[in-house]
């Protein structure tokens, strides 16, 4: 069979939520005089040009709920400053960024980039120019919506360009390493972490209010070390990123702290200690789910991930609840990823039929993620966020056999048909004995339509 490829696992992550590292010491009366004072800072916020995505907010980003009155808020804002000043107005400015915060934080790409194009000629008018310099807020965030489309040669091409325009920072040394390790240049990312490392306490003692940290540098530096193979080694890194969320994160849930835990987690899926792993992804999810909701990305992934180790543990229900609740959160993706979904697909399927964990009846509750999928590929591959080739092609005959579980047999035959258009349009893989077996699958699903059995 073919399969998509293996891609680099997505644990690592570039864009700094609208949230500020907090003491656990810090009083409730603190908190409180603290964002008052971030109110009035946004309230004159100007250009960034400095290479961090840390602005701060008066909506506290890691309560889901808050976070979707922030969008609203910051949509109508930017839509009613848009039409009565114009593109070129401070105010759509400043409000075009923070509905882009707001949107890229939820993984809602193709509305980052639509307002990114809406206000592209007006921050390239303003390149260079004193206290004015929007441009180099437009490349910052368009090198994040690029890094979180799988776009990393353009993530890193914008982020190389920042370097250019504002200099060398930690944090942007460590957006780089980030994206370099994304691209399979481990040395390079080692590299860039590194010097980050080095540059943070530089910059602490230079400027003691920096909110420059460590944590994400331990996290990027680990995962480098453990996609070279050198697990234990980074697992110790990672150990030290998670410590370093916790201890400066305060008591509340926090993001960061969840993907520490999943970072984590992946090490000790690699050193095959299935049950450490499945404790890290269980904290993970409750976080993200308490911070993020339900149908943020980070949720769906961390869910994906621990119905995998689940299989290993053999707890066959949990995983199954598991892996239902990654599929039915990733077929919502702005940018959807095809092997993740092939391979979540193609569980799902064995579950129900050699492992026996399943019945068709379980498989039903599958059919509308089906056909959401269904819906999103086609103009997800015409705006060039999902590869036409003969991978699609797997991922529709995988989605062909979940709906033949669930004996949805008229849905199977749609995806059987796309999966053949697919399989023939391929030209770098000999997809012949495919071809033969989804039109071996076809007759026999036409024969049961032709019955009346089924869907």
């Amino acid at each position: 069979k073919t399969y998509p490829s293996v891609g680099i696992i997505q644990e690592c992550f570039s864009h700094r939520q609208e949230i500020s590292v907090r003491s656990k010491k810090e009083t409730a009366s603190e908190s409180k005089n603290r964002e008052i004072k971030n109110n009035e800072e946004n309230n004159t916020l100007t250009p960034q040009t400095g290479s961090a995505m840390t602005l701060n907010s008066e909506v506290d980003m890691e309560n889901p709920v808050e976070f979707a009155k922030a969008e609203d808020q910051a949509e109508n804002q930017y839509k009613t400053f848009k039409s009565n000043h114009g593109v070129e107005s401070e105010l759509t400015l400043k409000a075009a960024f923070r509905l882009t915060d707001i949107c890229i934080a939820q993984y809602k790409l193709d509305r980052v980039d639509t307002v990114l194009s809406e206000v592209e000629e007006t921050c390239k008018a303003t390149k260079g120019v004193k206290d004015k310099d929007w441009y180099t807020k437009w490349i910052q965030m368009k090198a994040f919506c690029r890094w979180k489309q799988s776009k990393f040669k353009e993530a890193l091409e914008l982020f190389e360009e920042m370097q250019d325009q504002v200099g060398m920072s930690s944090k942007l040394l460590e957006n780089m390493g980030h994206t370099h390790n994304s691209m399979g240049n481990y040395d390079k990312a080692q590299e860039c972490f590194e010097k980050a490392l080095d540059l943070v306490d530089v910059e602490k003692k230079l400027n003691p209010a920096s909110d420059t940290h460590k944590g994400g540098l331990y996290m990027g530096l680990g995962l480098v070390k453990k996609r070279q193979g050198k697990v234990e080694d980074g697992l110790v890194d990672l150990k030290k990123s998670l410590k370093w969320y916790q201890d400066t994160t305060g008591p509340k849930p926090h993001s960061l702290v969840a993907k520490a835990h999943m970072s984590c987690a992946h090490a000790y899926e690699d050193l095959k200690k299935y049950a450490k792993a499945a404790m890290h992804m269980e904290l993970a999810i409750d976080i993200f789910q308490k911070t993020c909701g339900n149908d943020s990305p980070l949720t769906g992934n961390a869910q994906g991930a621990l119905g995998k180790v689940l299989i290993q543990l053999q707890k066959m229900e949990e995983a199954w609840e598991a892996l239902v609740a990654a599929f039915q959160n990733e077929v919502k993706h702005d940018s959807l990823k095809v092997f993740t979904l092939f391979e979540h697909a193609t569980l799902l399927y064995r579950m129900c039929t050699s492992m026996k964990v399943k019945e068709s009846k379980d498989a039903k509750v599958l059919v509308p993620s089906l056909v959401t999928l269904d819906e999103a590929l086609g103009p997800q591959m015409e705006a060039g966020l999902v590869v036409r080739d003969g991978n699609v092609g797997a991922l529709y005959k995988g989605m062909a056999e979940v709906a033949i579980v669930a004996q949805h047999y008229r849905l199977a035959n749609t995806f059987l048909c796309k999966a053949l258009t697919h399989f023939g349009e391929e030209k770098n893989f000999d997809c012949g004995s495919l071809i033969t077996e989804c039109r071996n699958v076809l007759t026999l699903v036409n024969d049961l339509i032709r019955k009346g059995v089924g869907h």
